[in-house]
């Protein structure tokens, strides 16, 4: 199993993206900075939405992929879906990405070699840098609450799993923002991975009665088995161990069991992890000889460390259930 240090994290981190906030001493301790960043991140809207601050107006048109809390909504799947409808539309879009983390630069530029992706915290700088690369729209992956930027579309997710109508702030829960955030958003869209339609459709009315805003409801279906570096597989043999370090690690065990994998064991690590030699041995150690299973954004970072044949890598795809001229028309607003 992973260090001790880091199962507790994961433990941890899985009880506070639920929406469940810390109680008792540590939710009383927790409960008074979530108060100041709240504070702070009111003023910091407050700013722009008075004209104190100005947003910069990139040379291009700019569509925002965000969410309202941190991470797990599938930023990175509807990415990688609209760059796609862009590319079909004639625009060579390019992805801008907040630097943060290097799998999914590492992801992006791996499905698409000739597409601009520049990560950086100052999202001028990548912007100006993917314009001078060719870029004609820009992709603001995890770009909601980046207000230094004008975009002329904001997509904000929500993930129908971790869905609760209630909002505990950084850092005492995982919300970015509270719920009237939403009425800056120009589309709402609920993510489903493991959440059945119905569950999906509830949450998109609950947002519906918050917000007049347009309501998409796509879903993250398993298109597939392959290996690290891309060679398609079938299902893996017999048990196998699942290795994760997503926002959602459940609901891509119970996705990847419904495509076809005995998974028994997840092998669960914070966000964004990287990981090193020593993980990869205690991984292999966790493993006793079974397949391991993970996502795209985890295979790139193991295949540096590990045999890519050793790894069976479950891709997504995003089927759109409901909205699909919604985003039609989005996609109109900032290509030709």
């Amino acid at each position: 199993m992973p260090r001790g240090r880091e199962r507790l994290r994961t433990r941890i981190e899985r009880r506070w993206r639920a929406g469940r906030p810390a109680d008792g001493m540590v939710g009383c301790l927790l409960a008074f900075p979530a108060v100041l960043f709240r504070f702070a991140a009111w003023l910091y809207r407050k700013a722009f939405d008075v004209g104190a601050m100005r947003a910069w107006t990139a040379p291009v048109p700019v569509l925002s992929v965000g969410n309202l809390t941190v991470g797990g909504t599938g930023k990175t799947p509807m990415t990688r879906w609209l760059v796609a409808r862009l590319q079909e539309r004639g625009a060579r879009p390019g992805i801008l990405h907040g630097g943060y983390a290097d799998d999914e630069p590492l992801l992006h530029r791996s499905w698409y070699a000739d597409t601009p992706v520049v990560a950086g915290k100052d999202r001028r700088a990548s912007a100006l840098e993917a314009v001078a690369q060719g870029a004609t729209v820009l992709v603001m992956d995890d770009g909601f609450q980046h207000r230094r930027m004008a975009r002329d579309v904001d997509l904000v997710l929500v993930a129908a799993e971790t869905w609760t109508g209630t909002a505990p702030m950084l850092p005492r829960g995982p919300w970015r923002e509270p719920l009237r955030a939403l009425r800056r958003a120009d589309v709402l869209v609920v993510t489903r991975r493991s959440a059945d339609a119905e569950s999906a459709r509830q949450v998109a009315n609950a947002l519906e009665r918050i917000v007049d805003r347009p309501v998409v409801r796509v879903y993250l279906a398993a298109s597939g088995w392959r290996t690290a570096d891309g060679k398609a597989r079938g299902n893996p043999p017999a048990e196998c161990v699942a290795v994760a370090a997503i926002g959602q690690p459940e609901a891509f065990v119970e996705q990847a069991r419904a495509a076809g994998a005995t998974v028994v064991e997840l092998l669960e690590f914070a966000d964004h992890y990287r990981y090193g030699a020593g993980d990869v041995a205690v991984i292999r150690r966790a493993a006793r000889g079974r397949s391991l299973v993970t996502t795209a954004k985890d295979a790139v970072k193991l295949c540096e460390l590990m045999d890519p044949d050793f790894l069976w890598v479950l891709d997504q795809q995003v089927v759109v259930e409901e909205g699909e001229d919604v985003l039609k028309e989005t996609l109109a607003r900032v290509s030709p």
